[in-house]
């Protein structure tokens, strides 16, 4: 494209800095994530009022004097058009992180009672094996003591890794919000 274009002109090297430069932009605005609609038209609103690219031509017009607005340009209805977009944003992102949140409370919550629940087995069970004094329920109850004990440990690692949403959803292993919150993560 960039060859095509400097065919075009026999001054083309005085204006491929222009040109490289509103190419530059284009494409920094697409990264960014905009319309590639509206950086087309932003492109033609800018090459009728002093612009860029017209046609395969770089044209450079005089810039003495302002540009010209379009007669059905208000800037007005464009602010609140904006206004309105950024509230639309703002009001889903609240959205989405309220829901964040809740789950991420209801999923740490849950995981935090069942590792009270365990201890309180545990509790239990080493009360048991004090009251005991056989050989053969002894080696039963220190057997379940330990497994319990190796139970806790694996979930408070568990609860460990969920705390690694503290930082947000989109910080956290895709791993830990499949398994732990079950979310599967989107395919880009």
């Amino acid at each position: 494209m960039v060859l095509c274009f400097l065919k075009v002109s026999s001054g083309a090297f005085m204006w491929f800095p222009i040109f490289w430069n509103d190419l530059y932009n284009i494409l920094y605005q697409l990264q960014k994530g905009a319309c590639i609609g509206d950086v087309f038209k932003e492109v033609e609103f800018m090459d009728a009022n002093g612009g860029t690219l017209h046609h395969g031509e770089s044209i450079l017009r005089e810039r003495s004097s302002p540009p010209k607005m379009t007669s059905n340009f208000d800037h007005r209805v464009e602010s609140l058009k904006l206004e309105d977009e950024i509230d639309q944003t703002l009001q889903a992102l609240r959205k989405s992180q309220n829901f964040e949140y809740r789950l991420a409370e209801e999923r740490l919550l849950v995981q935090k009672n069942y590792i009270m629940n365990l201890y309180e087995q545990l509790d239990k069970e080493r009360s048991d094996l004090s009251s005991h004094t056989t050989m053969v329920e002894t080696d039963t109850l220190v057997d379940a003591v330990l497994q319990r004990v190796d139970q806790i440990k694996r979930e408070v690692l568990k609860l460990k890794d969920m705390k690694q949403v503290q930082n947000g959803f989109g910080s956290t292993s895709k791993t830990i919000l499949k398994d732990y919150f079950g979310l599967e993560a989107e395919s880009s």
